[in-house]
């Protein structure tokens, strides 16, 4: 068992030695780069939980503006087909008159 321990600890030796080699990089330099990446990582996980977050109060402040928006929408055609009717039959007087030119 305790073999198989030593193996596996010197072959995960040589590997790692190996991608440092290929990379051109001292173990320093490998921790730095690790621990530069998982902290940039980490503000942009950060940075995005809070555009989320944003978004999400957004959303519920859009929806409880919503009965609002169709109330006013409402009133907004009530007035309009008020006006359509009023408008209507002077419609229908300058229709007249202008078949009447033709």
């Amino acid at each position: 068992m305790m073999k198989t321990v030593f193996k596996i600890m010197g072959a995960t030796a040589v590997v790692a030695g190996a991608y440092l080699y290929s990379r051109n990089e001292t173990p320093s330099e490998f921790v730095e780069r690790a621990k530069s990446t998982y902290y940039d990582k980490k503000q942009k996980t950060a940075d995005w939980k809070d555009a989320y977050d944003g978004f999400k109060d957004a959303m519920a402040h859009f929806k409880s503006q919503l009965p609002i928006l169709e109330s006013t929408v409402s009133e907004i055609q009530r007035d309009v087909d008020d006006a359509m009717f009023k408008i209507q039959p002077r419609l229908e007087e300058i229709n007249k008159y202008s078949e009447k030119m033709k």
